[in-house]
């Protein structure tokens, strides 16, 4: 599985967890492991069920962390999605004036250059609950 500027994402129709998290690691080293799901009412705009504008990961970080005198300092080469359940939620891709929409379903996966392609969210997430790996690739 190889990103590059021409194809800065891949998308993977059926696999497992386990089976993601090999391949994933083999990019990289996690710089973080998350689930992303509408859990609250307030607070980081992936945790809601809401719209999110098209973006990197680590902006909203580096952004707050700079409005607290801080530094955000992950690296995010990056951005590994898997879903564990599906829902309606589209998740929008742009990346040198093109654009995908892909509603992911349980079994599937997306796997983003955090640096090429910005990716946001239309729709209403619901239960939708995706298992989210930050890589700093190797050698960089």
């Amino acid at each position: 599985m190889y990103l590059t500027p021409e194809n800065p994402w891949v998308f993977i129709d059926k696999t497992n967890a386990d089976d993601f998290l090999k391949e994933v690691l083999k990019l990289g080293k996690p710089t973080e492991v998350s689930i992303v799901g509408a859990f609250g009412k307030e607070g980081r705009g992936s945790t809601q069920d809401m719209d999110l504008p098209l973006h990197f990961d680590g902006e909203y970080s580096a952004r707050k962390a700079a409005e607290k005198g801080l530094t955000f300092d992950k690296k995010i080469d990056i951005l590994a999605l898997y879903c564990l359940k599906g829902g309606d939620s589209v998740t929008l891709l742009e990346w040198n004036g093109n654009t995908a929409n892909i509603i992911l379903q349980t079994g599937q996966a997306l796997i983003i250059d955090n640096k090429i392609c910005r990716h946001g969210r239309s729709g209403q997430v619901g239960d939708r609950m995706l298992l989210r790996v930050w890589i700093e690739r190797n050698n960089e």
